[in-house]
């Protein structure tokens, strides 16, 4: 990096003094309280997966990455036992596959680190903070059984590099998100990363020869942009030994361009890549690397994708089975996670006991013997976990709102879980369809991708009163047809945003058309076959009704 006076406040903070280097800070401001963290540091210790929650008096948020959103039964009990020692009980599953606990005071640390690092063998370094964010992947990875191919081990490869990289990646510009999978549905979501790879498969001489296309520069917040494909194959074979190399060079590129760090709104690398194409990103990889690439020009997009992460009960490649419990809105106890480990260890083969966790909020425990299904997921259903649960449920997700985060401008979860409620009780689906809760237009709820995306906005009733609401999107989603939701209504009040929810829904079920073999189409297609008056018209219910015209549809 070479550092200019007018770059960023941000960047004037990290030229000072690394993120790293606050580690000791942590354990300081614990022997010597609150107060005697400075603002800056306070900033760093975001690094370390500790961020600010709102209001700002002490409490803190602390992010536990989890690669892959994999756990052992242990791991799992330790983050638990935190969450009821520490965190008033509970825990949040994101977007990302991770664990966040809340409520933390800074002299908690000390023992929290102690449980996390030493004991459950997991780390937050790089949680947050201006570095490579959690590598996800298809939680069913190495595992599904129309799998193409087995990428094994590389997500926590590729977050243990990044890791280990220290210094050499401890100052990005911004954030930097990755997905490692090979999922045939792109559960992982590749085209909103920032890198990531997606299977794919070509003849060659007649035989099909599979391996993994790269996509770079997606990502969504107010400015939603698609990755796009670097044009390459690494085949099978090649896999183990390029990836991470490719995941570091591209890390490295994003880390040197230095002309990202004078606007903080445009510090990510889908500006970069926006501005320069993917060819640069191309060129420019395979020179750091020192070897060209094998260029594909039909590796253009992943070919399909679906709001979907394994919910329910199928069959393992290895003769085993999966169980995926939908986490309403991914919040769950201390309790809960406990038992979760608890079960996994009595109802999974011997040894082979684990739990993952999906982009979705949800959970799924894997290598259960046939024999064992019913009974896990009968006490999966006494805990509050149920297995076979409304499509609703499974496709709800949530961020974290006012009530911790200080960029939110409504509540989320308690709003969601009312949403969930009544379109549980009142609409009967027999399909998914993706609700997405957001509570700020950053999207960390993924808004702009679901069939039916809120984002918060504040809404003044007629009687002059201030309350929550949402701005209301339909039809995103991801694929060899990817789009961003089309916004067709503007400030839903929050507490009749269920009953638009339930009249779009009920509209998609009785509406919707049927192909040649009887397969109804989604939600997606329906809404993308209307236009945006027509889907408008369908939000009206007695209480409220939506302006005759809604600002102009997002751009796909």
């Amino acid at each position: 990096m070479h550092f200019h006076p007018s770059m960023t406040r941000n960047e004037h903070l990290k030229q000072q003094k690394d993120g790293l280097d606050v580690w000791e800070d942590i354990f300081r401001g614990a022997r010597e309280g609150f107060e005697s963290i400075s603002d800056d540091d306070l900033m760093r210790m975001r690094w370390f997966g500790i961020y600010q929650q709102k209001p700002n008096a002490g409490h803190f948020m602390w992010r536990i990455k989890l690669p892959a959103g994999r756990l052992k039964p242990c791991q799992l009990r330790e983050i638990g036992l935190l969450a009821n020692q520490y965190a008033r009980g509970f825990g949040d599953i994101t977007t990302r596959q991770d664990i966040q606990l809340h409520w933390l005071g800074i002299e908690d640390f000390p023992d929290a680190f102690d449980h996390i690092y030493n004991k459950a063998g997991l780390y937050t370094t790089f949680a947050c903070g201006d570095t490579p964010r959690n590598t996800t992947s298809c939680p069913l990875n190495g595992l599904l059984k129309d799998q193409q191919i087995d990428i094994g081990q590389l997500p926590q490869t590729v977050s243990d590099m990044y890791r280990d990289a220290g210094r050499q990646l401890s100052n990005l510009p911004r954030k930097f998100k990755t997905a490692l999978a090979a999922c045939p549905l792109h559960c992982h979501q590749p085209q909103i990363q920032d890198l990531a790879t997606f299977a794919t498969a070509r003849k060659v001489e007649g035989a099909t020869e599979r391996g993994l296309g790269i996509v770079v520069g997606g990502g969504l917040s107010s400015e939603p942009m698609l990755a796009q494909s670097l044009r390459v194959f690494v085949p099978e074979s090649e896999i183990a030994g390029q990836i991470p190399a490719i995941f570091m060079q591209v890390a490295l590129i994003f880390r040197d361009s230095d002309e990202l760090r004078y606007k903080r709104g445009h510090a990510r690398f889908k500006f970069l890549v926006a501005e320069k194409g993917w060819q640069y990103v191309r060129d420019e990889l395979e020179r750091r690397l020192g070897y060209p690439l094998e260029h594909d020009d039909s590796i253009v997009s992943p070919r399909r994708a679906l709001h979907t992460d394994h919910m329910g009960t199928g069959p393992q490649v290895n003769g085993l089975y999966y169980v995926g419990s939908p986490v309403p809105r991914g919040r769950f106890t201390g309790e809960q996670m406990i038992a979760v480990a608890e079960l996994a260890e009595r109802f999974a083969a011997p040894s082979e006991a684990q739990i993952r966790l999906s982009q979705k909020q949800n959970l799924l425990l894997v290598n259960v013997p046939k024999q064992n299904l019913g009974p896990l997921s009968r006490e999966l259903d006494a805990i509050g976990l149920p297995p076979v649960a409304p499509p609703w449920r499974q496709s709800l997700v949530s961020c974290t709102g006012t009530e911790f985060c200080n960029l939110a401008v409504v509540e989320t979860k308690d709003r969601a879980r009312q949403i969930l409620e009544y379109l549980e009780k009142d609409v009967e689906l027999d399909s998914p369809i993706m609700v997405s809760v957001s509570g700020c237009p950053n999207s960390c709820a993924q808004y702009q991708i679901a069939d039916i995306g809120l984002t918060g906005i504040p809404v003044v009733m007629p009687d002059k009163m201030k309350v929550d609401g949402f701005n209301l999107f339909v039809g995103g989603g991801l694929g060899e047809e990817a789009a961003f939701g089309r916004e067709i209504a503007r400030k839903v009040p929050a507490h009749f945003v269920q009953k638009v929810i339930a009249q779009l829904a009920q509209h998609y079920m009785s509406k919707r058309i049927e192909d040649a073999d009887g397969e109804a189409e989604s939600f997606r297609a329906f809404a993308a076959r209307h236009d945006v008056e027509q889907l408008r018209d369908w939000c009206s219910i007695e209480e409220w009704q939506p302006a005759a015209k809604a600002k102009s549809p997002a751009v796909s």
